[in-house]
């Protein structure tokens, strides 16, 4: 009987010790696994990050792709002699100037209220107000190609606007999309301020 119970507690202490190292074990490849996963998180940031990069390069080169085409050409933006598009009803080019002026000089004020603030969210919430009210605006006329190009070109605008101002602080700036949305200003003036 004296053998049984030292045989009993051998055994048992056979299992503790047995089922200790495998809990350890498994605790060793938790451990491994999360440091797997916090590594696989940090190179997913860093591609993340990249991406973005890549979007706002992108975004830059298309907004100034736009500013250059339109270089030169005041009228490209509010004025002009473009054809209407053939299901727009044909309207005065003088009332499409007067009437996109006022909308397009609202649309400036707001950026400007946009881009003081220090929240991105509250900036992009700010410019999706604006490009509601500039397509209510102009939406009678939205079927003449060039207030479809100025809803466009404005539309880019105003969605990176927002992130101009996330980018205000950094190293990268928002220098591009400051000097491309000057530029659309500069048009604006010139088209709608000799009036």
């Amino acid at each position: 009987m004296k053998t049984a119970g030292i045989f009993c507690r051998q055994m048992c202490l056979c299992l503790v010790i047995f089922l200790g190292s495998l809990l350890q074990a498994h605790s060793q490849d938790l451990f491994r696994d999360m440091d797997q996963v916090k590594r696989d998180l940090s190179s997913l940031r860093n591609e993340v990050s990249q991406l973005r990069s890549s979007l706002e390069d992108l975004r830059k080169m298309v907004l100034r792709g736009a500013a250059s085409q339109s270089a030169g050409r005041p009228e490209t933006i509010l004025g002009g002699g473009e054809q209407a598009a053939t299901q727009a009803p044909i309207v005065d080019d003088r009332e499409i100037t007067r009437v996109a002026c006022q909308a397009v000089g609202k649309f400036f004020e707001e950026a400007d209220a946009s881009l003081r603030t220090s929240d991105e969210t509250a900036a992009a919430m700010g410019m999706r107000a604006a490009m509601r009210r500039l397509n209510s605006s102009l939406r009678k006329y939205a079927g003449t190609q060039r207030i479809s190009k100025l809803l466009n070109i404005y539309d880019g605008l105003s969605y990176d606007l927002d992130v101009a101002v996330g980018l205000r602080g950094s190293i990268q700036g928002n220098q591009g999309f400051m000097d491309a949305l000057n530029e659309h200003r500069r048009k604006y003036r010139e088209t709608c301020e000799q009036k």
